[in-house]
């Protein structure tokens, strides 16, 4: 079990939530939710046969699927067209900068009583990198993504 908790503690996590936006706005991995949390290491030979390593830019993603238990693609967790997160609106780029949506993305692991939140990560101006929807056999829509977050995580 890695030691992500405050103030050196284990969490043993129940429960692993992420929401968009803010923590009222609950969007639930279902499967294989994953978060790295990255500084990118090269290696730099040096003249008398030695190596130097040099830490690269913070490469944070969020990854995993959902599935589709209601149009996730149009769905709006907060009314107002700025506050948008279904699919579509997290994808489109913007006609003036090229660019899409930036938002904050927060990770909360509950510990294994369920009671209280061990440890909260922010990451922010994340963007929704890739949907992927496929057709499950069972019958389940499934959505894979993938979340690109530049900026260290804050924890609480």
């Amino acid at each position: 079990m890695g030691d992500i908790g405050t103030d050196g503690q284990e969490i043993n996590a129940k429960l692993f939530k992420i929401y968009v936006g803010s923590s009222s706005n609950e969007w639930k991995f279902l499967q294989n939710a994953r978060i790295n949390i990255s500084h990118p290491i090269f290696r730099e030979p040096t003249t008398s046969g030695g190596v130097l390593t040099f830490t690269g830019a913070t490469d944070n993603t969020i990854t995993g699927s959902f599935i589709f238990s209601r149009d996730e693609w149009t769905t709006s967790i907060v009314a107002g067209v700025t506050n948008t997160s279904g699919f579509r609106d997290l994808l489109v780029q913007s006609t003036t900068t090229g660019e899409v949506p930036e938002k904050s993305w927060i990770v909360k692991f509950t510990d294994v009583s369920a009671v209280s939140t061990g440890t909260t990560l922010t990451f922010t101006r994340c963007k929704l990198s890739t949907t992927e929807i496929s057709k499950s056999t069972e019958g389940g829509v499934k959505v894979d993504v993938t979340i690109v977050c530049p900026v260290e995580p804050s924890s609480g």
